[in-house]
Parts: structure tokens; sequence; C-alpha cells
């Protein structure tokens, strides 16, 4: 999650409990709270996975990763963003790569359905609700994951499994301790981001 993003998070919390401490609200203020909370955080206990957000230094570095890579002549491109939050990768690439068919998986209902309104009119994109562990990675030349540390081991096993010669598997910043990998590029940005791929 990006830094502005933490700070709102932080914010709203703060604002939520001086609302309740100060004002007494009525009982379906704690039920909307949760419903909030369960839309945006509902996957995380399934697929140990939280809500960490793709900044704009990592859209840029993506771009440039995904015009370094060799594709199918004849096919037309695919990427993947598994677990793909609000969509904010899914866009950047949309514009800036119209060649590519852009698909994002993401099995919170909160982030999905912003992801979805986000890309609604982009022609190259397509938002599913969908868990990551049911994405079938055969089709895409390049995929892309923003995790935890958690499921990263079988989510490598995964992508061995699926994802075909010469295509790309690129994790943001976590990666399996027993996996070899090869190459990473460190970004210039508030969070030191690391992309770690793997040639397939």
């Amino acid at each position: 999650m990006g830094q502005g993003m933490r700070i709102l998070f932080v914010a709203l919390a703060c604002a939520i409990l001086w609302a309740a401490f100060t004002y007494k609200p009525p009982s379906w203020f704690y039920l909307s709270v949760f419903a909030v909370i369960f839309l945006f955080y509902s996957n995380t206990l399934t697929e140990r996975v939280p809500l960490y957000l793709s900044n704009r230094t990592t859209w840029a570095a993506l771009a440039q990763l995904l015009d370094q890579h060799p594709t199918q002549p004849a096919q037309r491109p695919a990427f993947i963003d598994l677990g793909c939050g609000l969509g904010g990768t899914l866009s950047h690439l949309a514009h800036v790569k119209p060649d590519w068919d852009i698909v994002g998986v993401e099995s919170a209902p909160g982030p999905y359905l912003i992801a979805k309104a986000r890309t609604a009119f982009l022609p190259n994109v397509q938002v599913r609700f969908q868990s990551l562990w049911q994405a079938d990675l055969a089709r895409f030349d390049v995929a892309y994951a923003f995790l935890s540390p958690a499921p990263m081991a079988r989510l490598h096993t995964k992508a061995g499994q699926q994802m075909r010669p010469g295509s790309l598997f690129v994790s943001n910043s976590f990666w399996a301790d027993d996996q070899p990998f090869d190459g990473e590029i460190e970004l210039n940005d508030s969070r030191s981001t690391r992309l770690i791929f793997k040639n397939m």
C-alpha cells in the first residue's frame, strides 16, 4: 500500500474512533464500518494477502518490462495482475500498451468493484471477480503479483505448472526463499520496491 493510502486509512480510522466516542452513533454505524472492512479485506484470511497497492513508479517499470519481453508473433500478448486491487496497474498498462490484453483478478469485493469501474471504458482490460488460485496462467506472456510472503511458494508452483516456456513471472518485493530467480529491478521510490522476475 502506498504512503498516501496508508495515511488516508489511518486518518479514516482515527475519524471513525473519534466519532464513535464523541457522538455515540447508532448500532447501524458499527455495522456499516464492519461491512466496509469486509468488502476490502474479506479475502485476507483465506488467501493471506492484505491490500497492497502498486505505485506509479512500479507501473512504469512494468511497462518497460513489457516493452522488453519477447512475445508470440502469431497472437496478441497478454498480461495478468494476480490480485489487482483497485486497478491502478491495469489502467496504466492499458493506456501505454494498447496492443496488449490486460487482465486483473481480485477476490475482495470492494477493490474488485473499484477496479471494474476504473477500467470500464478501456477496451483491452478485463477484470475478473476471481481468486488468483482459480486463474489459468497458460495464455499469459507476463504474470505479476504483489501479495505477501505467505502464498509465494504455492504461487511459484502454480506459475511453473501453468505458464508456458518464454513467459515471465514478476513479483513485487516478495519471493519464496527456496526458489531461484533470473533478476531483479530496484526502483527509486519511497519504499525501495524490488521487482523480482523469473523467465519460465
